[in-house]
């Protein structure tokens, strides 16, 4: 009974404090437009010659919570499950008449944390990313497995970070928002050799349709 009173007097204050424009909480998903792109570690190696960079892109799916908090200049935190990705183009014998191009796919759980401007209907936003790993496609473990024992196993670190930045507009309860998401750490390294190492940063445009609740 005590917790049933708890969570509804929590609810009807966060319900007041939204009715003040102060905190928004909404649900959100939309699409990725995702890229891979190689580190500089391979460029010189005979190993980095089996590998080369593609400009394909990868869809993939966005979605989860948000929160606002503030009026004109807000804080935005949210909690997303994101499916990302690229290709990898793989040169048999270092050649591009035997290249095999690889689709890569991985999920990670998102948390951005941005700070933003509002004018009027329109938002503009950015900050840090912090990614978490839940998922990983089969195709690169076995293109790395390929060229060291340990394949892709460890590739994924536990956290990588990258940022956000974009632009939003608000129309009642619906949101519109774009963005551009970066790296600033690997999303993938498998060490070869103690010198030889495989990485890869990502990045991506995101649009999403958002829905606010409170």
């Amino acid at each position: 009974m005590k917790k049933t009173f708890g969570f509804l007097a929590l609810f009807m204050l966060l319900t007041m404090v939204s009715k003040a424009q102060f905190f928004t909480l909404g649900i959100k998903g939309g699409v990725n437009l995702s890229q891979l792109k190689l580190g500089n570690e391979l460029n010189m190696n005979s190993i980095g010659a089996n590998f080369q960079q593609s400009l394909d892109t990868k869809t993939g799916y966005v979605g989860g919570v948000y929160m606002r908090i503030g009026n004109k200049v807000f804080i935005q935190p949210e909690f997303l499950l994101s499916a990302k990705g690229g290709s990898l183009n793989i040169l048999k014998g270092g050649s591009t008449a035997n290249k095999q191009t690889v689709d890569i796919e991985y999920t990670n759980i998102d948390i951005p944390v941005l700070l933003g401007f509002r004018m009027g209907p329109f938002r503009i936003n950015g900050g840090p990313l912090a990614s978490f790993n839940v998922s990983k496609g089969a195709t690169l473990n076995e293109s790395i497995k390929a060229y060291t024992q340990n394949g892709a196993e460890d590739a994924f670190k536990k956290a990588s970070y990258g940022y956000q930045v974009g632009g939003g507009l608000d129309l009642g309860a619906l949101s519109l928002d774009v963005r551009y998401e970066g790296s600033l750490s690997d999303v993938t390294s498998a060490q070869f050799t103690n010198d030889m190492k495989f990485t890869q940063k990502g990045n991506l445009w995101q649009l999403t349709l958002g829905l606010k609740i409170l």
